[in-house]
């Protein structure tokens, strides 16, 4: 957290959404939602607080920023992978674009949580 506080700026706001700890900061124009899991942000969304498209520039230096200082790759358009992270940019809740970035340990959990109860439901077969 100190880190993320250092990053970003002050805590706004601190919710727990299905057993997640989420933070959100706001600094220089921009809102930053900040997922937390074991102490550590796996993912980070980014929107501007004009509620108006990041420029180019700005979701390069987003990225470039969450990738250990290097840029990602584009893979499609609007979708960029770094070495242990993803990231989205789409339009989404009231017509707001957001920069998702995720750790790859994000997505980690995500499966196999989701691979426990499919495991099940195959059993005997």
């Amino acid at each position: 957290m100190d880190q993320a506080v250092k990053r970003y700026g002050r805590v706004v706001s601190h919710e727990t959404i299905h057993g997640a700890e989420v933070y959100s900061f706001e600094k220089n124009g921009f809102h930053i939602l900040a997922h937390f899991h074991s102490g550590k942000i796996d993912r980070v969304v980014y929107n501007s607080e004009s509620r108006q498209k990041l420029t180019d520039e700005e979701i390069a230096t987003f990225l470039k920023a969450n990738n250990h200082g290097h840029p990602m790759n584009e893979d499609l358009p609007y979708i960029w992978v770094g070495k242990h992270v993803a990231a989205t940019y789409s339009k989404w809740p009231r017509d707001v674009w957001h920069l998702d970035i995720k750790a790859r340990s994000f997505w980690h959990r995500k499966i196999v949580a989701k691979k426990a109860p499919e495991k099940a439901k195959l059993e005997g077969f």
